[in-house]
């Protein structure tokens, strides 16, 4: 009954995709991040249903290509599109293509989707329901796992959708801090109070989410964005009593075996699996000098002769757990200069916009969405140090709806206010 239900819904957004490529971008987006398919155990589950919706996407945006409205060019734009350039010439220089060209392959898939929503999606319905639909792809795993981490008191971890870059408890967590601010912001959508209590109550239970994956990524990205956060806002003492009984609440409601788990970040010395990683962020240190400039190329750390050169004997060939070790191991101290570059940039660009957009009453829930969107790149940020997930399709989407609201913003600043309605006599 699932395959058949997936199947219908993929036929629908095929045949209407054909006339507006929009609807296949939303698809694709929904596809891509939530993969329903691989949650079901029948014929669909081996389906390149993803293939199918690009593929007809591509196909009518050729065909339909009057309709794009393009997004005003922006520097977080132009880094990116910079960034790719920089994976296409170390992937040509890498140290081994048949390692390299498969994960430049998909990052290069991500990129040409990313160029699609700055392509078609640059007005205000659109923007709105491609947050919508990735709040609802990602959310749904927070709400979930929120639900089994209360009903269970937090003594299993979480996983995520089967299938994708986030599916384990790191995973999880990463994903978890980059959807809350959206789903946070979407309040300014909503006019009922129903409405935004769901927003409130799926905004709990995803943060529960996070608690139930037991990643220590996850609490230093909660740590790290609750910082953030508190020296953005105005309300410091309200928000400092909060953070402090929260956190209260937490370590009383979290069992012991998590207290454990989380105290393991202070010890590296005392815990294998953190240790482990210092000896993975040396090793990305020494491949990055084996090409400082260009870098090794994706998965360079998997050739064999280099680990036989530096970690054999040491440690087994892991993951560098790190995504900033891990662009530098792969595309070299310029690659990675331009990937901080593009994160600050994004964080800054987000912030500033969302204060000179605050004052116009039609722009506000694009200001707010921006405002909170810089926490989605902070908790990236944090979470990424522990990591590696530096291609992360959800972060190039932030990315995404960070440039599209700020030129929805700046076509709509340039234009005069709207007049306030004057009250009518009764």
């Amino acid at each position: 009954m699932r395959d058949i239900f997936i199947f219908s819904a993929i036929i629908c957004i095929v045949l209407t995709t054909l006339r507006k490529p929009q609807i296949g971008i939303l698809g694709w987006l929904w596809l891509s991040i939530m993969n329903p398919h691989k949650e079901s155990f029948g014929w669909i589950y081996t389906l390149p249903v993803l293939d199918i919706i690009a593929g007809a996407t591509l196909i009518s945006a050729l065909i339909n290509f009057k309709q794009a409205k393009k997004a005003l060019f922006h520097p977080v734009a132009v880094i990116l599109v910079i960034f790719y350039l920089w994976t296409c010439l170390s992937t040509f220089f890498s140290i081994s293509h048949d390692l390299a060209f498969p994960k430049w392959v998909n990052y290069s898939k991500t990129m040409l989707f990313v160029i699609l929503m700055l392509l078609f999606l640059n007005s205000r319905h659109w923007i709105i329901s491609a947050i919508w639909v990735f709040v609802f792809s990602v959310g749904l795993t927070g709400v979930k796992g929120g639900l089994f981490t209360i009903l269970t008191g937090g003594g299993a971890r979480i996983w995520g959708a089967p299938g994708t870059a986030w599916g384990d408890n790191n995973g999880v967590s990463l994903a978890m801090l980059m959807v809350i601010p959206l789903i946070f912001a979407l309040q300014y959508l909503l006019d009922r109070k129903s409405h935004r209590f769901a927003v409130y109550a799926s905004t709990f239970l995803s943060f529960i989410c996070i608690l139930g994956t037991q990643s220590r990524g996850g609490l230093v990205g909660i740590l790290g964005t609750t910082l953030a956060f508190f020296i953005r806002t105005k309300h410091k003492f309200i928000i400092g009593i909060f953070v402090a009984v929260s956190g209260i609440a937490v370590l009383a409601f979290m069992p012991q075996s998590w207290t454990s788990r989380m105290e393991t970040i202070q010890t590296y010395e005392q815990d294998s699996s953190a240790s482990t990683r210092i000896l993975q962020w040396k090793y990305a240190v020494q491949l990055a000098s084996e090409s400082p400039i260009l870098g090794n190329g994706f998965y360079a750390r998997y050739y064999q002769p280099y680990y036989q050169k530096y970690m054999v004997g040491i440690d087994t060939n892991r993951a560098v757990h790190s995504v900033y070790f891990q662009v530098l191991e792969e595309q070299g101290y310029v690659g990675i200069f331009i990937y901080l570059l593009l994160m600050i940039t994004a964080v800054i660009s987000a912030n500033k916009v969302s204060k000179t957009s605050a004052r116009r009453e039609d722009l506000i829930w694009a200001s707010k969405f921006l405002f909170y969107a810089q926490f989605s790149i902070i908790g990236f940020a944090f979470n990424g140090l522990t990591i590696n997930v530096a291609y992360l399709d959800l972060y190039y989407y932030i990315l995404a709806f960070i440039v599209l609201l700020i030129s929805h913003i700046k076509i709509e600043m340039a234009k005069p206010p709207p007049e306030a309605k004057k009250p009518t006599r009764t």
